[in-house]
């Protein structure tokens, strides 16, 4: 109940119309609480018999309520439109005093006259009636008794700024939230036309010598075209899917480079398909192991792939041999990208680059997200709140 108060609170467009006056109203309601439970000694427990009508005990509650709601939406306005501007605070906060000492002093009037009750237990109502109401203003005493007024007033305040709090924190979860996602298709955006059109450039020359084994080619690459331009879309793809995407890559450039490769590839035998990954956070790795171990030289070379899945978490393995002319392999917009994208999607994840005399080692571990199909959900209800 209380999560469904705050998540209409924040939601600015749910926070509207009737709904805000329905809560305006429970804040009215809370505060003549707050002032009857601050009366129950007074009334319930005196130092002497009060026989009194309930008109009579109505009259002090009555009046401070007044003069705390009053007071409440004062200080909200002032506080909220004149904070950065203390030459126009200071002087409304000013008026603010005067407006509520306007509103305790003729409420006192009315609660002694019209109420019936002799005085409250603080001596406010005598207290105003023996002086007229410039002098009750910058009488000394005035403070005194309106000190116990204001300190009401901070009870609502309170809870309007820990709402506030709240809704500051939603707003900027929501924010982060926007602009991950903005840096993410921002940096996946750099990632897939700069590894696509690296493949057609490989289609190219192969077609160029006139290789039977282009048609293959052709064919992988038209579904790794279609699986980077229509399935990447959201922030999390299947992992089966992602994982025939590396093998088509593997693939292509076995077909490219298959006289000096040695080549050695470890998959999953069996992948569970409510298993999603972040797309493209693996062919990275892949691509700079064949760009820094096979591309930069024409002798053979070796490039090394071991990926092992565990429950929910994935390791990946890539070694490959160091060339004498390769760049290095740890800078590059592409490594600097996906490490952002692993930091955001995988704050938890396990990344190391390591470099030899003659090879480059990468370890990767993230742990993946899991789905839950309706199915389960009947079969185990307990098992999602």
């Amino acid at each position: 109940m209380v999560q469904r108060l705050l998540a209409i609170l924040t939601d600015e467009k749910r926070y509207r119309g009737f709904t805000r006056l329905a809560f305006h109203g429970l804040l009215i309601v809370g505060i003549f609480l707050l002032i009857f439970s601050a009366y129950i000694p007074w009334f319930l427990y005196p130092a002497a018999p009060l026989n009194f009508e309930f008109m009579t005990y109505a009259g002090p509650i009555l009046r401070d309520s007044l003069c705390v709601i009053v007071q409440y939406y004062m200080l909200v306005y002032l506080v909220k439109h004149y904070a950065p501007r203390p030459l126009v605070l200071v002087p409304g906060l000013a008026v603010y005093y005067f407006v509520l000492f306007t509103c305790y002093y003729y409420a006192s009037y009315a609660v002694k006259h019209y109420f019936g009750l002799p005085d409250d237990y603080t001596g406010s109502l005598n207290h105003f009636e023996r002086m007229p109401f410039w002098k009750a203003l910058s009488h000394p005493a005035t403070f005194f008794h309106l000190m116990f007024i204001i300190e009401r007033a901070f009870y609502p305040l309170a809870a309007r700024l820990l709402i506030e709090i709240y809704r500051r924190q939603v707003r900027n979860l929501r924010l982060e939230k926007q602009y991950t996602r903005l840096e993410l298709d921002f940096l996946k955006s750099q990632i897939n036309p700069h590894f696509l059109f690296n493949v057609l450039n490989s289609v190219y020359a192969l077609t160029e010598e006139d290789n039977p084994r282009a048609a293959r080619i052709v064919e992988q690459l038209s579904g790794m075209m279609r699986y980077s331009l229509y399935e990447t879309s959201g922030t999390l793809v299947q992992l089966d899917k992602e994982l025939t995407f590396i093998r088509d890559y593997i693939g292509l450039e076995q077909l490219r480079t298959a006289k000096r490769l040695q080549l050695e590839a470890v998959f999953p035998e069996q992948v569970d398909d409510r298993l999603q990954i972040a797309p493209f956070i693996l062919i990275t790795f892949v691509e700079n192991a064949f760009k820094h171990g096979v591309h930069n030289t024409t002798r053979k070379s070796w490039v090394k792939l071991d990926l092992t899945l565990t429950n929910d978490s994935l390791t990946m393995i890539i070694s490959n041999q160091k060339t004498e002319n390769a760049p290095e392999q740890t800078g590059g917009i592409g490594l600097v990208n996906v490490r952002k994208r692993l930091g955001a999607l995988y704050p938890g994840h396990e990344l190391t680059v390591r470099e030899e005399a003659g090879a480059y080692h990468i370890y990767l571990k993230i742990r993946l997200t899991k789905t839950v199909r309706a199915s389960d959900t009947q079969r185990h209800p307990h098992a999602v709140a």
